[in-house]
């Protein structure tokens, strides 16, 4: 291994011209990622999202899968890759190829929308599902190379950076286009509305896979000459988790998080039902309340990111317990603690997944980051998919307190993990 770290090494350039790559690369990594969660803001997965799918269909549980699908999507395949790629030395273009058709998939459920039309709610919803869930898989395809050509080709100030310039700018950008969103929902007919907001998020997407081409990618991990057996991958997966303290823990928090996150798709239900809001007014609103404390999020990440990730993700949670707690305090005293938790809720949504994949690309060894970021997504994938089943469960059976009641414990569990087994140290 350290035979290979040096031959790594030698190949990369002096530190001078080091530095200039990576202020270069930063430039392509930043204006593909504000587009991406540009995008990925205007069809919110807690607001947008599942407040479209309610329209469709009364099924709780397929209201919180809505809002899962994304995350479940984008973290199934990723061990599947890791496997796979071991024999690429160079990572860009498993980043790059798939990105190009997999991003306009959006874009054609718009089209979809204004062709099926609100007559046929049943395919409608099929084909959100299927063109949601494609996305969503095909970014999946691409989420382990992206995290080996950020590991390589950015160092750890300049990620933390990428992710707090990234999401400030997303934020303040989200936070313009509110307004908008209120208009298109209030004054366009179900489902032309929804047609427009797709189709913009869809162009963005689109758009959002040009810049990565002109990344310069420096140079990584050797290439393996095969690939894997099952016989060797599978029991090292197994050693890994046995015997890695630190990175078992982030896995542990990420799912806890994940459980936390199943009240996401519910918020808006519960606002524009035992509430007594109206879409037009739910919507918009506490997307940009969430956006302001998003924003706020992402610029504490620029600094806390490069010093101190792990301070930040306690941070982030302990905002994000909030948001559970203030719909409970809600359903007494009315809407207002439900905005003041989508308020400090936000630093959790701008970059609490991103300070976790942060600590796990920073943390593992370079030779084993695929495995690394490839185990740390998949495992994810379990608590994801049961996520919308517990959540909906929980909402149809006993309603929306107790289902915010059982995320706020899933969220201090994770909190804990964070204070008691994790800590900002390279492996």
């Amino acid at each position: 291994m350290n035979e290979t770290l040096t031959e790594a090494e030698a190949a990369r350039p002096a530190p001078l011209a080091r530095e200039r790559i990576y202020r270069r690369n930063f430039g392509f990594f930043l204006t593909d990622g504000i587009l991406f969660m540009l995008a990925i803001g205007l069809i919110g997965s807690t607001t947008v999202i599942p407040d479209f799918v309610r329209r469709l269909t009364d099924s709780q549980v397929l209201i919180g899968l809505s809002g899962n699908l994304f995350e479940l999507g984008w973290t199934l395949p990723q061990l599947f890759i890791a496997r796979v790629i071991v024999r690429a030395g160079r990572k860009k273009w498993w980043f790059v190829g798939p990105n190009l058709p997999v991003r306009c998939v959006i874009l054609l459920f718009a089209g979809l929308i204004l062709l099926l039309g609100p007559t046929r709610p049943e395919v409608l919803l099929l084909a959100f599902f299927v063109c949601y869930g494609l996305a969503a898989l095909g970014d999946g395809l691409v989420g382990v190379p992206w995290a080996d050509l950020a590991g390589s080709s950015l160092d750890q100030r300049w990620r933390a950076r990428l992710f707090g310039v990234q999401n400030a700018v997303t934020g303040v950008l989200l936070l313009g286009f509110a307004p908008l969103l209120a208009l298109i929902l209030g004054r366009l007919e179900f489902p032309a509305n929804y047609a427009l907001l797709f189709g913009l998020a869809g162009l963005l997407f689109a758009l959002s896979s040009v810049p990565m081409l002109f990344i310069q990618e420096l140079p990584g991990a050797h290439a393996q000459t095969t690939i894997p057996p099952l016989s060797e991958f599978l029991p090292d997966l197994g050693w890994v988790l046995r015997t890695d303290g630190p990175f078992r823990a982030i896995v542990l928090t990420r799912m806890l998080t994940s459980l936390l996150a199943m009240a996401g798709p519910f918020y808006i239900g519960f606002a524009t039902g035992p509430l007594a809001l109206s879409s037009d007014v739910a919507v918009p609103t506490l997307l940009a309340v969430q956006t302001v404390g998003s924003i706020g999020g992402a610029l504490g990440y620029i600094w806390l990111g490069a010093h101190k990730n792990v301070l930040y993700m306690r941070l982030a949670l302990g905002g994000a317990l909030l948001l559970p707690a203030g719909a409970l305090l809600a359903a007494w005293v009315g809407p207002l603690p439900l905005y003041i938790g989508f308020l400090l809720s936000g630093p959790a949504l701008s970059n609490l997944f991103f300070s976790y994949q942060n600590w796990v690309v920073s943390y593992a060894p370079p030779e084993r980051r695929p495995l690394y970021a490839g185990l740390f997504n998949t495992l994810s994938a379990g608590a994801t998919l049961a996520a919308p089943l517990i959540g909906g469960t929980l909402a149809e059976r006993l309603g929306y307190e107790p289902l915010f009641a059982v995320a706020w414990l899933m969220g201090l569990a994770a909190l804990f993990m964070t204070l008691r087994y994790l800590g900002d140290r390279s492996k």
